[in-house]
Formats: structure tokens, C-alpha cells, sequence
């Protein structure tokens, strides 16, 4: 119990001064940039804003597999964009050069595009969220073509509830739908086999 506070005291030692030393190298970024003095500040808030908002979802509560991908996605995404920002930052003061236009072009088009992707998120998690007090639903953001190979090949309803990141209430659901579905076409060309006239095409 004591190494874990131990280990969460110097987890908050860290947090801080990274966030406080990539903040400042955003922050001076921006200003190279050509962004107000008064709204430089807004950089750095809006990457790390957007990169924890993708990680709370990514590592999160109960979303569908495309919520969760694209969490995943938008949290690495903004975490590159920062350790790449701070690094051009810092490498442009130290040797006292102005950014190259399209720097400046990428880096005016962070909030928009950060925006755009947070509200996405944000629509995602409320279409897939179960409702309170109930079982999940199953939702149509679900890989189906990854579901129907694991289905093919006898996965039970936990490895698929853990590999497409759902229930394993949806898991049993996916199967029980799926089982049919998979076993139709040769049902069928058992069929047509069957009851076909001789001689007919």
C-alpha cells in the first residue's frame, strides 16, 4: 500500500513537470508562429486537452471497438504532436531561426482540426454509451468482418467480447446472430443441390 502512494506521489511529480515543461515549449511555438501573446497559451491546452480526452476513452468505460479505435487514435495522434512540437520549438530557439511557412500553416490548423475531432469523439461515445441501469446494446460500430472470423473459428464470448471491446452480453448476441448467418450458404447449395431438376442449369 505504501509503495503504491509511493509510486502515485512521484506519478504527480512527473505529470506536473512534463505537462508544465511541454506547455511552455507549445506555448513558445506559438508565439514563433505568430499567435498573440495573450492566446499563445491556448496551444498547449488545446493538445493536451484533446490528447487526455482521447486517452480517457481509449482506456475508459464501456464504448464500442470504432469509439475506442479512433480514442486510440486521436490520443497518439496528439501525443506525437506534441513531442514533435516541443522538439521543433526548442530546436528553432536554439538556433535562433524563424519558423518555414508551412510550419506556421500546420500549426494555425491544430485547434480547428482538434475541435472537429474532439466533437467526433464526442458524438461517438454518445451513440455507443449503454443506457443507465441496463445491459448494453449492441451497436453498429462493431468490425463485423473481424467478429465473423473469430465466430469462424470457435472464439467463446469472452475472446470476442475482449477483442472487439464489447460486453459479453454483445459477444453472445454477435454469436447467436451470426451462427445462422454463417451456416446459410451451404444450406442453400445443399439445397439447390437437392431439388434441382436434372438436366436444368
Amino acid at each position: 500500500m505504501r509503495g503504491r502512494a509511493v509510486l502515485y506521489g512521484l506519478l504527480l511529480v512527473v505529470a506536473t513537470a512534463a505537462a508544465v515543461l511541454s506547455f511552455a515549449a507549445l506555448r513558445d511555438l506559438a508565439l514563433l508562429c505568430g499567435f498573440a501573446p495573450s492566446l499563445a497559451w491556448l496551444l498547449p491546452v488545446v493538445v493536451d486537452a484533446g490528447a487526455a480526452a482521447g486517452s480517457l476513452v481509449w482506456l475508459g468505460g464501456a464504448v464500442t471497438a470504432g469509439a475506442r479505435r479512433f480514442a486510440r487514435s486521436l490520443a497518439l495522434t496528439l501525443l506525437g504532436l506534441s513531442v514533435a512540437a516541443n522538439a521543433l520549438g526548442h530546436g528553432l530557439a536554439a538556433y535562433r531561426q524563424e519558423p518555414a511557412w508551412w510550419v506556421v500553416v500546420v500549426v494555425s490548423a491544430v485547434a480547428p482540426a482538434v475541435l472537429g475531432a474532439v466533437v467526433h469523439l464526442a458524438v461517438l461515445v454518445g451513440r455507443t454509451a449503454p443506457p443507465e441501469g441496463g445491459e448494453a446494446e449492441p451497436e453498429v460500430e462493431i468490425d463485423d468482418d473481424r467478429a465473423a472470423e473469430l465466430i469462424a473459428a470457435g472464439a467463446g464470448r469472452r475472446r470476442i467480447a475482449r477483442e472487439l471491446g464489447v460486453s459479453e452480453y454483445e459477444a453472445r448476441r454477435l454469436i447467436d446472430r451470426a451462427r445462422p448467418t454463417t451456416a446459410e450458404p451451404a444450406h442453400a447449395a445443399t439445397n439447390g443441390a437437392r431439388f434441382r431438376p436434372e438436366g436444368q442449369p
